[in-house]
């Protein structure tokens, strides 16, 4: 009986890691980066994301007081972060996105260089930063072959927003917004909404 119950345990022991492997190896075929996060407190909680990649990058933190709710996703394989906030107290926000576009049909070329690569079109970026004495913030991000989202936020406080961009397209926008809000910012650059 002692020799069956080691046979058994030793070739468990292989199933499992067998069972293991073939799991890390799916998973790595799936190979997409994925986050997800969901917090509920009537204490203090802070959230702080960053990323990049060739293409932009992104950076958001929030911190939350008394009753809190937070989910955060995070796709690196789309490039997309999402993130939504509500409480009964104070929320801190801020959060910063940019982006390289770039037009593969207009290349850089000299008589004396050619360099053969993408020409930028322009770095665009996007901002929003405050705090909310109560309310909601929605806030999601994508990039792509172009920066696009939303920031929505509805409650009471002072929050300031705005996006920049530069290079051969140029714009700029500014906001500030304190007492009771409701603000709706969409965007896209390097395309249509």
């Amino acid at each position: 009986m002692g020799t069956i119950g080691v046979y058994i345990r030793g070739n468990m022991k292989k199933d499992c890691v067998a069972v293991g492997l073939v799991c890390l190896i799916l998973a790595g075929l799936a190979g997409a980066d994925y986050l997800a996060t969901s917090i509920s407190t009537d204490g203090t909680a802070m959230l702080a994301t960053s990323g990049s990649d060739l293409n932009g990058s992104f950076v958001s933190r929030v911190m939350g007081v008394d009753a809190t709710r937070m989910v955060r996703t995070v796709s690196g394989d789309e490039n997309e972060q999402d993130l939504v906030v509500s409480g009964t107290g104070p929320v801190l926000v801020s959060d910063f996105a940019s982006m390289l576009v770039k037009n593969p049909e207009i290349k850089d070329r000299c008589i004396f260089i050619d360099s053969g690569g993408d020409r930028s079109l322009g770095e665009p970026s996007v901002y929003t930063s405050g705090i909310l004495e109560q309310g909601e913030y929605d806030v999601s991000r994508a990039f792509g072959s172009d920066l696009s989202g939303e920031t929505r936020m509805n409650g009471s406080g002072m929050v300031a927003f705005g996006s920049a961009g530069s290079g051969n397209r140029s714009l700029k926008t500014r906001g500030f917004v304190s007492g009771n809000l409701s603000v709706q910012d969409l965007f896209r650059y390097g395309g249509r909404i």
